[in-house]
């Protein structure tokens, strides 16, 4: 199939939508950030993103972003992504050529060209590879994803627990290899294909998935989840500019931004890690635990993290405060910088905020799929507020 790029305008003017915004390299920075932090400590490497981001736009090339309940219903998204181990996303960066291939080879198996980008989740790879994608194929992006944090696994969206599948999926290495993977509504045996590929390519794959109908993406994403990223990441970097606290314009811009509460549990240093690195056995998850001493008013207390890419559970004096589909960050105080499960070290200081997962994440069919049992833990899940209202730290 044979694409003819005529840039994300006359796209929009041709479905009749004539509001958007311009994503520039200040938005896409503030985005990036925003969508690091609510990446749960997961998400990958977001330099790799950002920087391939700024080289389409140094190329000439528009990147729109639009409203989700403008587009129509007809039209045909995609969300390209990174799938597979980050640490090795961080040593074998891609060509931008790979993903290109991912995405013209998902519309050569649909026989339908793509018409818009769906970033797969707020991560810091995978939210600005869909700006970048959109660019050079000059398509809009829209303002969606499947979470509006990162999950390890390809299933773990709002789109599969609101009944729209992964398949098909096309996975790609840097070598050019691909493998397309259609699974029909087993979204889980889509996972496990699409793992074992990315494994079989040395543990990273680049993949085009989650073929979209814009009615679908309406009724099944998170509505607004890059606006919400873009803001997090904006008051974090006003608050460095301004030398105010990172942490209290994050959880002012949530209130603002989604009206939810988010809560600043600990403040501490890392004095212990358990970690295994991206190993077959793992199936590329960089799975673990850490061990957090508490600082300043926490001195005394302790927290401990359980991770799978992301952070999934927060015990603080061995009482559990978050479980999994709410969010943990761990930012550095000064900062706002997120503190990534892939690059953490033995005394890294930083400040524990949990966040209210989507209430597109909180239906029992995503509780089943992604709540605490999925993850191994014999937990009912509880939300966030029940644990942390009116306790010592929140």
């Amino acid at each position: 199939m044979t694409r003819r790029v005529r840039g994300p305008r006359a796209v929009l003017e041709e479905w009749g939508v004539g509001e958007f915004r311009v994503i520039d390299k200040p938005a896409i920075q503030e985005i990036t950030l925003g969508a690091s932090i609510l990446a749960t400590g997961g998400g990958g490497d977001p330099e790799i993103g950002l920087l391939w981001t700024y080289k389409v736009l140094d190329e000439g090339k528009e990147i729109l972003m639009v409203d989700p309940m403008q587009i129509p219903d007809e039209i045909q998204t995609a969300s390209p992504a990174c799938l597979g181990a980050a640490i090795v996303l961080t040593e074998k960066p891609p060509s931008h050529t790979v993903l290109n291939l991912a995405m013209r080879k998902l519309e050569a198996y649909l026989e339908r060209p793509i018409q818009a980008t769906i970033p797969i989740e707020c991560g810091g790879v995978n939210s600005p590879v869909a700006y970048a994608a959109a660019g050079e194929f000059g398509i809009p992006v829209i303002d969606v994803d499947g979470m509006n944090r990162a999950f390890p696994e390809l299933q773990m969206t709002s789109w599969v627990t609101h009944g729209v599948h992964a398949s098909p999926t096309v996975s790609v290495d840097d070598r050019h290899n691909v493998t397309v993977i259609d699974a029909g509504d087993d979204d889980v045996l889509a996972e496990t294909l699409a793992r074992r590929a990315a494994m079989a390519y040395g543990g990273i794959s680049w993949v085009a998935t989650y073929p979209l109908m814009g009615s679908d993406v309406k009724r099944t994403s998170i509505l607004g989840s890059q606006s919400i990223a873009w803001a997090i990441g904006r008051a974090v970097l006003r608050a460095r500019r301004e030398h105010l606290d990172p942490v209290a314009e994050l959880l002012r811009s949530l209130e603002t931004e989604r009206g939810v509460r988010g809560y600043r549990v600990f403040r501490g240093k890392i004095v212990d890690i358990r970690r295994d690195f991206g190993s077959e056995t793992n199936k590329g998850f960089t799975l673990g635990s850490i061990v957090m001493e508490g600082i300043d008013r926490d001195r005394g207390r302790s927290a401990t993290l359980d991770f799978q890419n992301e952070w999934l559970n927060l015990r603080i004096d061995g009482e559990v405060r978050c479980l999994p589909p709410d969010l943990i960050a761990i930012l550095d105080s000064e900062t706002g910088e997120p503190i990534r499960t892939d690059i953490m070290k033995y005394g890294y200081r930083g400040t524990i905020v949990l966040i209210p997962a989507h209430e597109r994440m909180r239906t029992p069919k995503g509780i089943e799929m992604f709540g605490p049992r999925h993850f191994g833990y014999d937990l009912d899940y509880v939300p966030v507020e029940g644990l942390n209202e009116n306790r010592e730290g929140a």
